[in-house]
């Protein structure tokens, strides 16, 4: 059997990328040993699993099998697939091509070649997405027309000032870029950072003019929609979303959307209701341009959210279209059960619990937190139809259920223990003792770690 590493490496390759690796280890160039391409190529015949000592006669003929040299040889051929990905990635960015060339060819004193190799990299970077990185290429361009214009004669005009300035905002985009996604993920983790350069930049940032940079301006923003809340840095991060969402690669954009919604749900669970429609616009605009999916695919959580923000807001002809005609976006392995699952939570809503209790059922228990919240719904719908014994039944079996998976969901546990916990307390609840009442509602409204909250308060009148 050949390297695990070299397996992993090798069946992640494209159909593409093996007839074109077959090429680059063919060349001299790049490979010389006879041996490495044997071991390719028995690879490629689907043969790799089997028996080393009869691979290893099959690759070096007339040999005894010698374990060190078969794992140099493995060693071998896996640095030379990872020089065929470096080379094939290199050849796809032409920008880095033309940069890195010029300061060869002014070494090499050829300066009406390095003229030309400038003014083609001149033509490239305007083509470039106007990201953070733009500005990196633009610095690194502006730098080797410094330099080769000081090679061939000192003079007092120059472009320093337009060196350091597409450095300065190089530096600060990305800062500012690494703030966002800092600030996101600390929300989440509860994660403490250095904060670094980061204040200094942003005054410097302030005052300076490089708010007049669209993507400085973009990520100054959204940085600070994030880590202070204000609404207008709120809206002039969107502002600039919208205006250099063309601008910016799909990549970029789908995170830029990502942190935006981050920033919705965040005014959301400080029970800031108009922020259902505004996150449920940002989904729509990431379904309409294609910036939510990954891969081709949209993520089974943003499936969930969206019919959960449309079902808010009483969208319902249009939930139930999504969900038919966007389910085939999900990866095949969730279709089915996030399919049921959220066509169960339609009819739920509009209480057509007939048809919500059997899709309820389809749900299997492969994704167990979708399967959690199956048997949440299920039983709110026994709560709802006043079916106490399967509703005692159904709190039972979950409860086993929870202890049994308590390593796997982690701090959930105590999230569904607590709905469990209330709903009990609702079952027992005197409704004409409003002391009684008044009371729970306020332990309800009081407690941070339960899930369903609007539903139990408005059970509670």
């Amino acid at each position: 059997m050949t390297d695990n590493k070299l397996l992993e490496l090798f069946e992640s390759l494209s159909g593409v990328e093996k007839r074109e690796a077959t090429k680059f280890l063919q060349s001299p160039f790049f490979n010389q040993r006879e041996d490495v391409c044997r071991l390719w190529e028995l690879l490629l015949s689907g043969k790799g699993r089997e028996d080393a000592a009869m691979l290893y006669a099959i690759v070096c003929p007339g040999q005894g099998f010698e374990p060190s040299k078969w794992r140099h040889l493995q060693s071998f051929l896996v640095a030379r697939i990872e020089d065929f990905l470096t080379q094939r990635a290199w050849d796809k960015m032409p920008m880095l091509h033309e940069i890195e060339l010029a300061p060869v060819l002014r070494k090499k004193g050829l300066h009406k070649p390095l003229e030309a190799v400038l003014r083609r990299a001149g033509k490239r970077l305007e083509s470039l997405p106007r990201d953070h990185e733009y500005y990196y290429w633009q610095y690194r361009l502006e730098w080797e027309q410094y330099a080769a214009v000081e090679s061939q004669a000192r003079t007092r005009e120059n472009n320093l000032a337009a060196v350091g300035l597409a450095f300065d905002t190089f530096l600060i985009a990305g800062k500012l870029r690494l703030a966002c996604l800092t600030e996101s993920h600390q929300a989440v983790y509860n994660t403490a950072y250095e904060p670094g350069l980061l204040p200094a930049l942003l005054q410097y940032t302030e005052t300076s003019g490089l708010l007049q940079a669209p993507i400085v301006a973009l990520y100054y923003h959204c940085y600070q929609a994030l880590k202070v809340g204000a609404e207008a840095d709120f809206r002039a991060f969107r502002r600039e979303l919208e205006q250099q969402s063309a601008e910016l690669p799909d990549d970029e954009r789908r995170t830029l959307l990502l942190l935006a919604l981050n920033y919705c749900i965040r005014r959301l669970n400080s029970g800031e209701a108009p922020y259902i429609r505004e996150a449920f616009e940002l989904y729509r605009v990431g379904l309409d341009t294609g910036s939510l999916l990954e891969a081709g695919h949209l993520s089974r959580f943003a499936f969930k959210n969206i019919v959960a923000l449309g079902l808010r807001l009483e969208q319902f002809g249009w939930v139930e279209h999504f969900i038919r005609e966007s389910d085939m976006l999900l990866e095949a392995k969730y279709r089915e059960a996030n399919r049921n699952y959220n066509l169960a939570r339609l009819h739920f809503t509009r209480k057509d619990y007939q048809k919500a209790m059997p899709l309820l059922a389809l749900v299997d228990e492969s994704d167990l937190l979708l399967n959690l919240d199956s048997r949440i719904m299920l039983l709110k719908m026994y709560y709802e139809t006043g079916e106490w014994d399967a509703l005692d039944a159904l709190i039972s079996s979950f409860k086993i259920l929870l202890l049994r998976k308590k390593k796997v969901i982690g701090y959930h546990q105590t999230h569904y223990l607590n709905i469990l916990r209330y709903i009990q307390k609702l079952v027992r609840l005197n409704f004409t003792d409003k002391k009684a009442v008044a009371m729970l509602r306020e332990v309800i409204q009081n407690d941070t770690s339960v899930i369903e909250k609007e539903w139990l308060l408005g059970k509670l009148g």
